[in-house]
């Protein structure tokens, strides 16, 4: 059953890129991500799966509602770029070939403490704060550029 949700997923992620209707996209992508929730819940992982369904498919959904009924969508005349083809196809296959190449985890299967687990959490806590912070980044300089480009379109 997870692998049939997965595959609807990826369907449904595919889809929200192709279509042209913004809305139609848009869609698709709320039904991926409400998908992506269910399988997280259905792993036992239910804070997260709802972390999923309340945040990334209600507000970013309904953020990009409004910024897509603000702005407008144009989308550009389609042209095939063999390096981004290339460059997607490498990033795809090295997401399915990494997990093979990670080395084993040790004591797998076995309680870990709770100041081991604390450890482990403050080891890496800069880590994931300052690779929150360069994705965060990275999203507001894209939607302020997006913005500026779609205003000087309009002009």
């Amino acid at each position: 059953m997870s692998i049939l949700i997965l595959f609807l997923a990826l369907v449904l992620a595919v889809m929200s890129l192709t279509q042209k209707n913004t809305v139609g996209a848009v869609m698709s992508f709320v039904t991926m991500m409400f998908l992506l929730g269910i399988y997280y819940i259905g792993m036992d992982e239910k804070l997260l799966g709802l972390f999923q369904i309340f945040v990334y498919t209600g507000g970013i959904v309904v953020l990009t509602l409004f910024g897509v009924t603000v702005i407008g969508a144009k989308f550009p005349e389609f042209k095939i770029r063999p390096w981004a083809v290339a460059v997607v196809t490498f990033v795809l296959i090295g997401l399915v070939i990494i997990p093979f190449l990670m080395p084993e985890i040790p004591n797998a299967g076995k309680p870990i403490p709770l100041e081991e687990q604390v450890k482990v959490f403050t080891d890496f806590y800069a880590e994931i704060a300052i690779f929150t912070g360069v994705v965060g980044a990275s999203i507001l300089y894209g939607s302020i550029r997006m913005l500026h480009t779609l205003k000087h379109e309009k002009e």
